[in-house]
């Protein structure tokens, strides 16, 4: 009884292992092993559903399929074909009449299948030291997903009642702007990048709420937002390894 017990634990393990393992190996690729970039992207829960929730589910139900099945080439060739479509046929049905979107993001799916199936099976092998792995591997998962590692250097910044500015020698990562809002508010502001290398962008961090207009001028933009009830808004500028200056300024009405 105790050895089925082990067993049994060893299984489940080798499994959440190797999904802890190609979580990460699949964030570093995509990231470029880059730690801010890997935990923006490790903060997309359809990640954790798709390698934690639908690979594990797939393996077992893989392996329950062909319990019975002979050992030797035959099964292992069987094996590998099953994973192959459990890591394309989803996008199919997730980019519905998309070929080539499915056909590329299939792509990752069979790798991250295929990789899921080897590493497993290395984690059968290693039994209770899988376990370890697990819990290793999927507190490191967890880190990644609820750390800033945003890296500035040099930052200086100026916060006035209705503008926000700041200068840099580099900036990778991103910085929040906080503004409280009453109910029936709307934000309006425009940012002015002054940027002399690298990459930069922004978004609205907001729930609660709406967009009410979204307008060009030249090369600056005017993003207003209309609040529901009494809440903080962040104003979120991003820099992807960039140096210079930026300058927020906004106005609350209603």
């Amino acid at each position: 009884m105790k050895a089925t017990g082990l067993r049994v634990i060893g299984y489940v393990a080798s499994k959440l292992a190797a999904a802890g393992l190609v979580f990460l190996g699949f964030l570093g690729m995509m990231a470029g092993f880059q730690l801010y970039e890997m935990s923006e992207l490790a903060r997309q829960l359809p990640l954790w559903k798709y390698i934690y929730g639908y690979a594990v589910l797939f393996s077992v139900v893989v392996d329950a399929m062909l319990y019975k099945c002979k050992a030797g080439p035959s099964k292992i060739a069987l094996t590998v074909l099953l994973y192959i479509l459990g890591g394309y046929v989803p996008f199919l049905f997730w980019f519905p009449g998309q070929w080539f979107l499915s056909l590329y993001a299939g792509v990752f799916g069979v790798a991250c299948a295929l990789a899921f199936l080897a590493v497993s099976h290395l984690f059968r092998v290693l039994r209770l030291y899988s376990a370890v792995a697990a819990l290793l591997l999927l507190a490191g998962s967890i880190y990644i997903s609820t750390t800033d590692f945003t890296v500035t250097e040099q930052w200086t910044e100026t916060r006035t009642a209705d503008s926000y500015q700041a200068e840099f020698a580099y900036f990778n990562g991103q910085k929040g702007i906080p503004v409280k809002l009453e109910k029936g508010q709307t934000l309006s502001y425009n940012i002015d990048w002054q940027i002399t290398s690298g990459g930069y962008g922004t978004y609205l961090d907001a729930k609660g709420g709406t967009h009410t207009s979204t307008e060009q001028d030249g090369e600056a933009w005017l993003i207003s937002y209309r609040v529901d009830m009494p809440s903080t808004v962040r104003i979120v500028v991003t820099g992807d390894q960039a140096q210079g200056a930026l300058k927020v300024e906004w106005e609350i009405s209603g």
